[in-house]
């Protein structure tokens, strides 16, 4: 898995009086899918393609979610905010940050 960099797209939220999105300058790991990855340990690379697959099933607009874990056989609330991730290789992407459950990170695109 390739590490890399999340941050927040603070701005047009700052200016908005919302709360900023994501944790600036937070590392993660990129999962097999290609799609996804995980900024803590604790978060597996399943649950975080599950979370993907859910937030878009629900039309990408919810910010809550419950996702199955099929590492623990759990249901975990998550809570997803748009971000902005740099990648090793120089390019920046919006992204979506989704923190909950056991402290769990999942960042995908």
């Amino acid at each position: 898995m390739r590490k890399l960099l999340i941050a927040a797209a603070a701005l047009p939220f700052l200016a908005l009086g919302l709360a900023n999105p994501a944790n600036a300058d937070e590392s993660f790991d990129t999962c097999p899918s290609g799609n996804s990855g995980v900024a803590t340990s604790v978060t597996s690379c399943a649950f975080a393609d599950n979370v993907r697959g859910q937030y878009f099933a629900e039309g990408g607009g919810r910010t809550l979610l419950v996702v199955y874990s099929p590492v623990t056989g759990e249901q975990y609330e998550v809570r997803c905010d748009p971000a902005i991730s740099h990648f090793n290789d120089g390019t920046s992407k919006t992204t979506v940050r989704c923190t909950g459950g056991n402290d769990a990170v999942v960042v995908f695109w």
